[in-house]
């Protein structure tokens, strides 16, 4: 009876740990959600601000929409009311400057709609690009089902929104709603692949940093020029972002591109530089079509460049293992050969000498009959670092396969490769290999040769 109240206590414990467990992942999960509001909020805010052409008012940028996804993918539907909170509070103002009827009512639709089209986007990415973006080619399902059809869905109901309100006029809706769909399929473009990049790899390393740096001197004397008189130099960030790419990893990459595009935009917002002109709509064009253009095929090379540096690590990855036996860590039989080859030829071009030692694990069958194959593989690798221990840099040590291995001696003779050999077996009649308890003490069998070189 005592044992049974003692297990129906503990796993009361147990389950009202696992409870407040799961209630304080919960706090922390609406903490971010908060936070990230918040972000949404001043992003808005920010670009009503600096992302609006006078006298119009148009939004060229809105990076809310792309923060909205962020937090959709990280907590899926959970999201939406904060989202819809966000951008409530921050279009409400302006809505009620507008002095039209109902100005709350159009706001929450407003808000619906950037809200829906977070949780669209979202989905999408899900549906599309499940692994999100790897590769260049993944750039044209992201662009077309993450960038802009979420986008054309809550711009659509956007424009009808404001146009039955009677804040636009409804001639005004079509140029609306295609400043709309880009300013949302920017803030996506921009932002996601960022959010991406920072998940997958958080470490920084200087070398990258101080690259960063320079470039974004150099970025910043020419968007100096480029908007002070000289507007041509805005030409001159392209090439420089995509030395970049392949420079830096793709954290810093997309670090560097949001923050040059937003520039541009912000700057251009404040009426200066080469993308004015009498024809608002015209300049608007220009404008968008160089951002998209730059920010895609910036993305297209870093994510190629990536996924070609992928490619070699792994290749290098395979071949180091087609080439070092896994168990010593020496380099194996198919590796060693060609490299006695090679020896053996430049000793006889240069007319220098080499020596060769092979060894062989006295009695190794009786070890694993013994001990085990486990005990087996502890000696073989005791083994071969002993053998490293006791060579030099320059010479090979191989193992052959089982218990046999060899160690090449470049520019050596017969006495250089005794001597290491005889610090070898010294070291292993002190250096025992202790198994469950059990020093196992194992000798080995040595043959050296010289080739003396042809005189």
């Amino acid at each position: 009876m005592v044992n049974q109240l003692k297990s129906s206590a503990s796993g009361h414990i147990g389950q009202g740990g696992q409870t407040q467990s799961g209630f304080r992942q919960k706090l922390q999960e609406i903490a971010w959600l908060i936070f990230a509001a918040g972000l949404y909020y001043l992003a808005a805010r920010t670009g009503m601000q600096l992302f609006s052409l006078k006298p119009s008012n148009i939004t060229l940028l809105w990076l809310a929409s792309g923060i909205g996804m962020v937090m959709a993918m990280r907590h899926g539907l959970l999201a939406f009311p904060f989202i819809l909170a966000a951008s409530f509070f921050a279009n409400y103002p302006g809505m009620v400057e507008a002095h039209k009827n109902s100005p709350a009512l159009y706001t929450l639709i407003s808000a619906m709609a950037d809200g829906l089209a977070s949780i669209v986007a979202m989905l999408m990415m899900r549906l599309s690009l499940p692994q999100g973006l790897r590769q260049s080619t993944d750039l044209l399902h992201f662009g077309i089902k993450v960038c802009l059809i979420p986008t054309m869905l809550s711009s659509l109901i956007l424009s009808l929104n404001l146009s039955v309100g009677g804040y636009i006029h409804w001639d005004e809706a079509g140029n609306f709603f295609r400043m709309l769909v880009l300013a949302d399929s920017l803030g996506i473009l921009l932002i996601y692949p960022l959010y991406q990049a920072w998940r997958d790899d958080h470490q920084l390393h200087s070398n990258e940093v101080q690259r960063l740096v320079l470039t974004g001197l150099g970025i910043g004397v020419l968007l100096y020029l480029a908007f002070r008189g000289h507007p041509g130099f805005i030409y001159f960030v392209l090439p420089v972002l995509l030395l970049l790419a392949f420079y830096v990893s793709l954290k810093l990459m997309t670090l560097a591109l949001t923050a040059s595009m937003v520039a541009i935009i912000a700057i251009t917002g404040q009426q200066l530089g080469p993308f004015q002109s009498s024809n608002l709509v015209e300049a608007n064009f220009m404008l968008v079509c160089f951002v998209c253009t730059t920010t895609f095929t910036i993305l297209a090379v870093a994510l190629h460049n990536r996924q070609l540096l992928t490619i070699e690590a792994a290749r290098q990855e395979w071949q180091k293992a087609a080439e070092v036996d896994e168990l010593t860590k020496l380099i194996n039989r198919a590796t060693f050969l060609p490299m006695l080859a090679e020896e053996h030829q430049r000793a006889k071009r240069i007319k220098r000498s080499y020596a060769l030692a092979l060894l062989d694990i006295d009695h190794f069958k009786k070890v694993n009959d013994l001990y085990g194959h486990q005990a087996g593989d502890e000696v073989i690798a005791h083994f071969a670092s002993l053998m490293q221990a006791n060579t030099r840099g320059i010479d090979k040590a191989a193992r052959l396969g089982g218990d046999e291995f060899a160690v090449l001696f470049p520019e050596s003779d017969a006495m250089d490769a005794a001597a290491a050999m005889e610090r070898l077996r010294l070291r292993l009649e002190k250096s025992p290999v202790t198994v469950a308890g059990i020093d196992i003490y194992v000798t080995a069998s040595i043959g050296i040769t010289e080739y003396q070189g042809e005189m």
